[in-house]
């Protein structure tokens, strides 16, 4: 039982590391896609304290880089199991996904902001015109 409490635990730390991250891009999402200033402009003066204008490195920056990263790889770990086994004729590989649905769900939460992050780098930095 102790064991389910840890990874919990883990689990719940890794949300908390995405929750920034997919604030930061549904105020931006409000703001620059649909016209919704309010919540973007209240949190702009915090966030440029934090050093959202500067340059990544220790700053709010890497925070919503690195956080769902980390929280992916926090919460990956707790639900793949990967084994192999190596004889004379073959090589096996066994991966297998548990179901544990909080850090799946976790997971799949994690993934889908790095994809997002991803998609917003190639997007900005596109010389397509």
């Amino acid at each position: 039982m102790k064991q389910l409490t840890k990874q919990n635990r883990l689990t719940t730390a890794a949300l908390l590391l995405s929750l920034p991250t997919a604030y930061f891009i549904a105020i931006s999402v409000l703001k620059y896609e649909l016209g919704v200033d309010g919540p973007f402009d209240s949190m702009a003066p915090w966030l440029e304290r934090m050093g959202i204008k500067e340059t990544p490195g220790l700053n709010i920056n890497m925070l919503i880089f690195l956080g769902p990263l980390v929280a992916c790889l926090l919460s990956i770990f707790q639900v793949l199991k990967i084994s192999w086994q190596f004889t004379k004729e073959q090589f096996q590989f066994h991966l297998t996904i548990r179901k544990h649905w909080f850090p799946l769900l976790v997971t799949a939460f994690s993934l889908s902001l790095l994809t997002i992050l991803f998609i917003y780098l190639l997007g900005e930095n596109c010389n397509c015109y």
